[in-house]
């Protein structure tokens, strides 16, 4: 057992004299000098002053939309599209209205199926 011992720590010592004569460094940089120089949402949202806001949370609060799914209107505030990024949960109130302008959101068209036709849940049959 001590002679497989010996052997072990005789090739580890071998393997580290040679990792430490071969010279290699590892750098410690992952990615030197690959920043953007815009900001991330660039293309989605148009961009305003780089600055700071006088926004409080309670000015940020009323940007997140509270709507209830209980009446007839069925609105919901999980909303596919934002006009803005800031919806009232940005950690920092401060910059969340001034990088960012308003983005134009166009309302989707809603399909509505044909009344003159025998329907299957929303398509038309054409059996009698």
């Amino acid at each position: 057992m001590s002679k497989f011992l010996n052997s072990l720590l005789f090739l580890a010592a071998i393997l580290a004299i040679g990792l430490v004569l071969s010279g290699h460094k590892e750098n410690f940089e992952l990615m030197p000098d690959n920043f953007p120089s815009r900001l991330l949402l660039d293309g989605s949202y148009p961009v305003k002053t780089t600055g700071l806001i006088d926004n409080s949370n309670k000015q940020q609060y009323l940007l997140n939309p509270v709507e209830f799914t209980g009446d007839y209107k069925q609105a919901t505030n999980n909303k596919k599209y934002w006009e803005t990024p800031c919806n009232g949960e940005a950690t920092t109130p401060d910059v969340c209205g001034e990088l960012y302008g308003e983005k134009n959101i166009e309302k989707e068209a809603i399909c509505r199926p044909g009344f003159d036709c025998r329907r299957v849940g929303f398509f038309c049959s054409t059996i009698n």
